[in-house]
């Protein structure tokens, strides 16, 4: 007597097949779904850092070149902070809202005297907390630090 399957034995063989590959593309999915937020998320601390670079680039320059350390920002608020490449210079523009990077994140890079949070002069702080807040999609990224007048 030969042996086969039957009917009911190859519909159930499918079905866990079936099944076994819609979990595994599901679970291929979502580990491409983690990945992109993982590199959005490091793309927008890296923007957020290089935010906080600008702040201490342009304290060292204005100090550098013996205006006050705050010249360029002396007013507590955000700025947008930018390297020109042509005029090899940092860029600071206050502004109230982000200014965009690229099509997916925007930064602002806000200044606050540390030492009294609610002076909005900062010529004469001795230090300035700075904050480096990167928006991407729905989420936020935000680095602080706090900035010395070390003349």
């Amino acid at each position: 007597m030969r042996k086969s399957f039957t009917l009911v034995e190859t519909i159930i063989s499918l079905g866990i097949l079936s099944l076994a590959i819609t979990f595994l593309s599901v679970l291929g999915f979502s580990y491409i779904s983690i990945l992109n937020l993982s590199k959005e998320r490091f793309l927008a601390l890296n923007y957020a850092q290089e935010g906080l670079e600008l702040a201490i680039a342009l304290r060292n320059k204005k100090i550098e070149t013996g205006t006050g350390p705050w010249s360029g920002v002396s007013t507590a608020g955000g700025y947008c902070l930018n390297f020109n490449s042509t005029t090899l210079l940092i860029e600071a523009n206050q502004s109230s809202n982000p200014c965009y990077l690229d099509d997916i994140y925007s930064r602002i890079v806000r200044y606050e005297d540390f030492e009294r949070p609610g002076n909005l002069n900062l010529v004469n702080a001795n230090a300035v907390r700075v904050t480096s807040e990167v928006r991407f999609k729905n989420s936020v990224v935000r680095l602080d630090t706090i900035l010395t007048n070390w003349r």
